[in-house]
C-alpha cells in the first residue's frame, strides 16, 4: 500500500510522504465526520425520536473509517479519469458521470459493510432483527452526501495536483530559460573573446613591422625602447587575458602604453591629448576597444604627416551611456580606403554589437580639409557581463 501511495503521489507531482498523506486524509475525513455527527445529533434533538441508538454512532464511525481507507482508490480514480473543463466538449461530463458511478459503488459497499457489522447491535437495541432489505434504505438515505464527499475529494485532488504540476513546469521552464540565457552569455563571451584574440596578431604584426623598420634604419636605440615598451604592453594584456571587459581607466592605461610605442617612432611629430570625463573612468568597456581605433588613427591618419600630428581621446558620461571619441588631424577623406575599412574598425563594430546589441553606435566623420573623428556611444553596462567580470571590475574600482 505504501508503494502504491508513493507512486500515486509521484505521478501527481505532490511532494509529500505516504505518512503525511494519511495524516492529511485523517484530518480531512475527521472534520467531515465531526460535522456529520453534529448534524445527526441536532436532527435527533430537534426531531420526534425518543432515543438515539448507539448503533447509529457505530454506523457513522464505520462509514467514515471506510471512506478514509478508500482515499487512495478515490485518488487513483481521479487520476485515471481526470476532470478537465478545457477539454473537448462533453469530455468532462463523461468523467463526472464515471465518478458518480464509482461513488455509487463505494456508497453501496459502505452500506453493505455497515449493515453486516451494525445490524446485530441494532437488533439488540430495538429488540428485533433488521433484514437485508434495509440496505437500499441506508444506501439512499446518505447517497447525496456520500457522492458529494467523493466528488469533493476528486476535485480537491485535481486542484492540488494541477497546482503542483503547474508549479513544477513553471520552475522547469524557468530553469530552461536560465540555462538558455547562460548559454547565450557563454556563447557571446566566447565570440567576444575570439574577436579580441583576432586583434592580437594584427597588432603584433604591425608593431613588429615598425621594429624591423627601425632596425633596417640602424636606429637600434629606438628599436630597443620600442621592444621594452611593447613588453610592458603585452604584460598588461596578459594580466587581463581572461577578462572581456576592463574599466575605462585600465583600458586607457593599455592605450597609453601602445601610444608610447608610437611616440618612440614619431618622436616630436606626434602630440597626444586626453580629455577624460572622471565619471567614465570606472565604467566597463570591452578590452582592447581603444587600441585598434588609435592604431587606425596612426596608420591611416597621421602617418603621412611630417609634423604637428595630433591624436585626441575624449570621453563623456551621459545618463546610462558613455561616449568615446578618437580624433586625428590626418588626411581624413583624402586618403582612399580609410572610412569604415580595415580589420581594426570592423572588429570594433562587431565587438560593440556583441556586447551591447543595437544600443551601441559607431560613427566615422571626415570633415572637408582633413582629420577623422571616430565616435563610440554605448550603454554604461553591457548585456553579457558575467558575475566574475563584475567582481573583477569591482576590485579594480578600489
Amino acid at each position: 500500500m505504501t508503494n502504491f501511495i508513493n507512486k500515486l503521489l509521484q505521478q501527481a507531482s505532490i511532494p509529500i510522504t505516504s505518512r503525511q498523506f494519511w495524516r492529511y486524509s485523517l484530518v480531512f475525513w475527521g472534520v467531515l465526520a465531526i460535522f456529520s455527527y453534529i448534524q445527526s445529533t441536532l436532527v435527533w434533538m430537534l426531531g420526534s425520536k425518543s432515543k438515539m441508538y448507539i448503533a447509529e454512532s457505530v454506523e457513522w464511525f464505520i462509514t467514515y473509517l471506510m471512506w478514509l481507507g478508500f482515499t487512495p482508490l478515490i485518488l487513483k480514480a481521479a487520476q485515471r479519469f481526470p476532470i478537465r473543463l478545457l477539454e473537448r466538449k462533453g469530455a468532462w461530463i463523461k468523467s463526472v458521470a464515471i465518478h458518480v458511478l464509482i461513488a455509487s459503488g463505494f456508497s453501496l459497499l459502505v452500506s453493505s459493510v455497515a449493515y453486516l457489522l451494525v445490524s446485530p447491535l441494532y437488533a439488540y437495541e430495538i429488540g428485533k432483527p433488521i433484514g437485508p432489505e434495509n440496505i437500499p434504505f441506508w444506501f439512499f438515505w446518505s447517497y447525496s452526501l456520500r457522492v458529494t464527499n467523493y466528488l469533493l475529494v476528486v476535485v480537491g485532488y485535481s486542484i492540488i495536483s494541477y497546482t503542483h504540476r503547474y508549479q513544477a513546469l513553471k520552475e522547469q521552464n524557468l530553469t530552461y530559460e536560465l540555462n538558455n540565457e547562460q548559454l547565450k552569455t557563454q556563447l557571446a563571451g566566447a565570440q567576444l573573446q575570439a574577436l579580441k584574440m583576432q586583434l592580437n596578431p594584427h597588432f603584433l604584426f604591425n608593431t613588429h613591422h615598425a621594429i624591423v623598420s627601425l632596425m633596417l634604419q640602424n636606429d637600434t636605440r629606438k628599436a630597443i625602447d620600442m621592444v621594452t615598451t611593447l613588453s610592458d604592453l603585452l604584460r598588461g594584456v596578459l594580466a587581463h587575458q581572461e577578462s572581456n571587459f576592463l574599466t575605462l581607466r585600465q583600458e586607457l592605461t593599455l592605450t597609453q602604453q601602445y601610444l608610447a610605442i608610437q611616440q618612440i617612432r614619431f618622436q616630436d611629430r606626434l602630440r597626444i591629448e586626453y580629455d577624460i570625463d572622471p565619471a567614465t573612468e570606472n565604467c566597463p568597456v570591452p578590452q582592447l576597444l581603444l587600441q585598434p581605433l588609435v592604431e587606425n588613427a596612426v596608420t591611416h591618419g597621421i602617418s603621412g604627416l611630417t609634423t604637428d600630428a595630433l591624436i585626441r581621446i575624449s570621453t563623456r558620461r551621459y545618463p546610462g551611456e558613455i561616449q568615446i571619441s578618437i580624433f586625428d588631424n590626418g588626411l581624413g577623406h583624402r586618403r582612399k580606403g580609410r572610412a569604415g575599412g580595415g580589420l581594426g574598425l570592423n572588429n570594433t563594430r562587431l565587438r560593440l554589437r556583441q556586447a551591447y546589441g543595437d544600443a551601441a553606435h559607431f560613427t566615422i566623420e571626415q570633415p572637408q580639409g582633413g582629420s577623422t573623428i571616430v565616435t563610440l556611444l554605448f550603454p554604461s553596462e553591457p548585456n553579457l557581463l558575467p558575475n566574475s567580470t563584475h567582481e573583477n571590475l569591482s576590485l579594480a574600482h578600489h
